[in-house]
């Protein structure tokens, strides 16, 4: 699809002549000149997809700030030692335990693994533990595989 060749943002539906130039042009760029007629383009209009999940979602422990300040003064440190000691800056530490902001996944799991603590959960969909307890039972199969050969044939016995 062509794009308008005056903004060149949205695509080219009207052919129109504008200071003696025929152009393909937008509907918001046709009123510069005058209409000759519509472009055979069709325009069509696509529904957004919704973004498709790929890696597993988190949800934070409520109370994940008391938890982590909790858990750096039983190891009897100080936000600015214990921010040296990981590699990242008193703020953040500082800014986590009060709960201003949410760390990220990869930060979570380090203040996890340097205070031992668990303040991150992982969420798991309907459909994955569906197909994780159909797995489990022997002999079963998953309904998303469909029909198979055996399920229309019937045997006729002699």
């Amino acid at each position: 699809m062509s794009s308008c060749e005056l903004c060149g943002r949205k695509p080219s539906v009207y052919d129109c002549v504008i200071e003696g130039t025929k152009m393909k042009v937008c509907e918001d760029c046709s009123r510069f000149g005058a209409v000759k007629g519509k472009s055979n383009v069709k325009v069509v209009v696509q529904e957004a997809k919704k973004p498709v999940s790929k890696g597993p979602e988190y949800l934070f422990v409520k109370g994940y700030g008391l938890m982590v300040k909790n858990a750096r003064e039983r190891l009897g440190l100080k936000q600015e030692d214990f921010a040296k000691n990981i590699n990242e800056h008193k703020s953040l530490i500082h800014q986590v335990e009060s709960e201003h902001i949410k760390p990220s996944i990869v930060f979570a799991r380090k203040l996890e693994r340097a205070l031992h603590i668990k303040i991150v959960e992982e969420m798991k969909s309907e459909d994955e533990e569906a197909q994780k307890d159909s797995a489990t039972r022997p002999g079963s199969r998953n309904r998303s595989e469909g029909l198979t050969f055996g399920d229309m044939i019937t045997v006729k016995k002699k």
